[in-house]
């Protein structure tokens, strides 16, 4: 139950996001802090709950997951910064 309310509060985030950078183009510290809380929580709650054996992968893809899961959240949130990045371009190339 834990998990599912953390995939849709990821969800809900996902939205937030893009309602941020295309229709408010605008960006709130406290939401950005609260995207990168969310998205946590839901991997982590994820990884413990595969862990436990309370939702299930193929033996590979769980090892591949648990092998490289600060990287694949790296990468999660680096895709979320080339958004904002690409988004607000003209207003970061003016600051210097």
């Amino acid at each position: 139950a834990l998990d599912a309310g953390a995939f849709a509060g990821v969800v809900f985030v996902h939205w937030l996001i893009g309602q941020s950078l295309y229709e408010l183009n605008k960006l709130c510290p406290y939401c950005v802090v609260v995207w990168i809380v969310t998205i946590a929580l839901f991997w982590f709650v994820t990884l413990h709950c595969l862990e436990r054996g309370w939702l299930r992968l193929p033996r590979g893809v769980h090892g591949l997951v648990r092998d490289t899961q600060w990287m694949l959240l790296g990468a999660w949130y680096a895709v979320i910064a080339l958004l904002v990045l690409t988004r607000f371009w003209d207003y970061w190339s003016s600051l210097l």
